[in-house]
């Protein structure tokens, strides 16, 4: 890889912002997460989990409750009081709409997707019917006394769950009216609670109804009698979040001590038809709150307060145990913060509301705001490379069509070859002024990647050139920093991809047979930035995740046993 003198930079002091709300769509196997600071970011769960789009957020829209409905359409809404509509398409807030309820705290579209329910703090349940266009208001249902924290639709869309403080109310959808209040019990570890918040409730196909409280507890209920079937005491804080399994036979549950907890329908006995709910799994991949979960086919998902999304696979509905078996922590987004200039050694470091330039070996900054997109120019100027929502890139033409999102893309100087990284972990050549892949493009497509860096589960961000050698590549993720030598063949599976000891020597034989195209540094991590300010000087950006843990509310503390 050769010697390169490294300014290790770390102060970017870049936080995310806490995950408040995460909404799966099983048509197009989408996952849409929402933040405290108004942001929503959709992945495609199929390319790898890769965030293929992002809605910048605003300080004057917290959102507390996320949806998706008939297919392809997200809503939010929240505590300004409006719902929105985002258009997937042109990236942007499609349109925004006063309920006239207060803040809104909970919002569930209907099982057929047509109709959306919101609960707002004045008591209110209110009913839209979506059209094609917007939604409609259609009527309220009976007002309660206090704000309503959860909702959810039986899936027949005949029948409503909605959680309070102290009690579930059932309404009937017809007609808007309550047809049952079920009061929950205040009681915590044997003392009585001032209130019990249901901060989530599930509502299923047999008519159970599913609770979670602020007293620590996952509740069953009979719908139709209003009765307390059986109770769980599974933390010492607030069970804050639930999602139900499409086939209803498995739900996950999220707590304020950061446990996430699986429950799954069992037989009572290995002969019987009757079946249980038993607490299977516990799993604790969090430092601070779950605020919010969500359960696909084959994974439980779950996000808080410590930023990070936690995507956990269930192995046994994986029909084929490969990389995606993985467990994923996404804590960074899945696109490029930082610019740097060479020339001028300076750095740009990209915020939610603002920049900030920064000059290497200085401390004074300057900021502004700017709108910032996946765009790749080349050094004389001459092209340009436009990648959005799609995986097609455009030039004065369109590159052949991937089915994967781009994730990082740059310009070659001199021979103007397009270097594209796909979620995937594939990687193209192409030639701009040919208009086709380039030779050694061909010849990777044709040989394959290493499998080792086809499992890597985080998105290359960026890609720069050597400007003294042609031949090489430079690129990183958030967990390595690569240089691909185009000279070089390719390694196959069965050689070592990490490779320690790249040759330095031509008379060392070893060395030179086990020398293959891919020189990788493990070194700086999580690494959001990386590049070349010379030949032979190398700028990288590291973001420790200690860091931004210390800028985080404390956890609830747990006492441990004999102290």
């Amino acid at each position: 890889m050769g010697e390169f003198k490294v300014h290790r930079v770390r102060f970017f002091n870049y936080v995310p912002s806490a995950i408040r709300c995460v909404a799966y769509n099983n048509h197009s196997n989408r996952l849409a997460v929402s933040r405290t600071d108004g942001t929503v970011e959709i992945y495609n769960l199929s390319a790898n989990y890769f965030q293929e789009k992002f809605f910048p957020g605003h300080e004057s829209r917290a959102t507390e409750a996320l949806c998706w409905a008939e297919g392809q359409r997200l809503f939010s809404a929240g505590l300004n009081g409006e719902i929105i509509e985002y258009d997937l398409q042109a990236l942007k807030i499609k349109y925004a709409m006063d309920a006239f309820g207060g803040p809104i705290w909970s919002m569930a579209a209907s099982p057929s997707g047509s109709q959306l329910l919101i609960g707002c703090e004045d008591g209110s349940v209110k009913l839209f019917q979506i059209t094609p266009d917007k939604i409609q208001f259609e009527r309220n249902f009976d007002r309660q006394k206090s704000r309503i924290l959860s909702l959810s639709w039986h899936p027949s869309g005949t029948h409503i769950a909605a959680g309070s403080i102290d009690y579930i109310s059932v309404f009937d959808v017809k007609s808007g009216s309550a047809v049952r209040k079920m009061i929950v019990d205040r009681q915590y570890m044997g003392v009585s609670k001032r209130k019990c918040i249901v901060w989530g409730v599930a509502f299923l196909s047999d008519g159970t109804i599913i609770s979670v409280d602020s007293a620590g507890k996952v509740q069953f209920w009979d719908s139709a009698t209003g009765t307390l079937v059986k109770s769980h005491l599974i933390a010492n804080a607030d069970v804050q979040s639930i999602a139900v399994a499409n086939q209803e036979d498995s739900f996950v549950v999220g707590t304020a001590e950061g446990t996430v907890f699986h429950f799954q329908l069992v037989p009572v006995t290995s002969n019987s038809s009757e079946k249980q709910w038993v607490r299977t799994k516990p799993f604790q991949h969090h430092t601070h709150d779950v605020r919010t979960v969500a359960h696909s086919p084959t994974s439980l998902i779950s996000g808080g307060t410590d930023t990070h999304l936690v995507i956990r696979p269930l192995m046994e509905k994986l029909e084929v145990k490969n990389y995606d078996a993985a467990l994923r922590k996404i804590t960074f987004p899945h696109r490029r913060l930082i610019s740097c200039s060479r020339k001028r050694q300076l750095l740009l470091f990209q915020f939610a509301h603002h920049l900030e330039l920064w000059r290497l070996g200085s401390t004074v900054a300057t900021g502004t705001v700017e709108a910032m997109c996946l765009l790749a120019v080349s050094p004389d100027g001459n092209w340009l490379a436009a990648s959005g929502t799609s995986a097609g890139v455009h030039l004065h033409c369109t590159v052949p069509a991937y089915n994967f999102p781009v994730t990082a893309m740059a310009i070659a100087p001199n021979t103007n070859n397009l270097v594209i990284a796909h979620s995937d972990q594939q990687v193209f050549e192409y030639s701009i002024p040919d208009k086709h892949y380039t030779d050694w493009s061909r010849t990777v497509q044709k040989h394959g990647f290493h499998h080792l860096w086809l499992q890597r589960d985080t998105p290359i961000t960026h890609i720069s050139f050597h400007p003294k050698r042609p031949m090489h590549i430079l690129l990183h993720d958030a967990y390595m920093f690569c240089i691909i030598d185009k000279s070089l063949p390719l390694p196959n599976d069965k050689t070592l991809l990490y490779n320690p000891f790249p040759p330095t020597n031509e008379s060392d034989v070893v060395q030179r047979r086990t020398a293959h195209a891919f020189k990788i540094s493990k070194i700086y991590k999580p690494l959001l930035f990386m590049d070349l300010l010379d030949e032979r000087t190398l700028v990288a950006v590291e973001r420790p995740l200690d860091d931004i843990i210390a800028q985080l509310p404390p956890p609830i503390k747990k006492k441990k046993f004999g102290t």
